[in-house]
């Protein structure tokens, strides 16, 4: 990812995680967009320097088609486990392959530099991204659950 892409590529992924929170119920509305920034701040602190973070473009036919982000912490024992924190296809290129593609791909990066597995958090409510997971081999690990004690609306 070049400088120019992640200025562009910052504000909307942190807006569409704030807006993933808020739909998924894990964090109230109207802190959900200020708690996405503070987070953003302490996993990237560096942007595109930050150390163990990989920021990848997909590209098809020489046009970038969607984005992925991986940490892959340094080989140091028996198990390094990389950690996706997001996959995105851009809206006019889903369901054509592209995210199973830029998977696979990041599976044999990770592992090129010394990954022994990946991880990902994927919310609930996402079904469509889970069913691309499920297919590509991944497996549940942890279920969280919430019952609103509140309106929704």
């Amino acid at each position: 990812m070049s400088a120019e892409e992640y200025d562009a590529w910052l504000p909307t992924s942190i807006e569409e995680y704030a807006a993933e929170h808020a739909r998924a119920g894990s964090r109230p509305a109207d802190k959900s967009l200020e708690m996405a920034h503070e987070e953003f701040q302490k996993l990237l602190p560096e942007g595109l320097a930050t150390p163990e973070h990989h920021l990848l473009v997909g590209i098809v036919d020489g046009e970038p088609i969607g984005f992925l982000w991986l940490r892959i912490p340094p080989a140091g024992g028996e198990s390094v486990d990389a950690f996706i924190y997001n996959v995105e296809v851009d809206v006019q290129h889903r369901g054509k392959g592209y995210g199973r593609g830029m998977m696979q791909s990041a599976e044999d990066y990770a592992r090129g530099q010394g990954a022994t597995a990946l991880r990902l958090h994927v919310f609930g409510h996402n079904t469509v991204a889970r069913s691309l997971y499920e297919s590509l081999g991944y497996a549940t690990t942890n279920v969280n659950m919430v019952k609103p004690l509140y309106p929704t609306s």
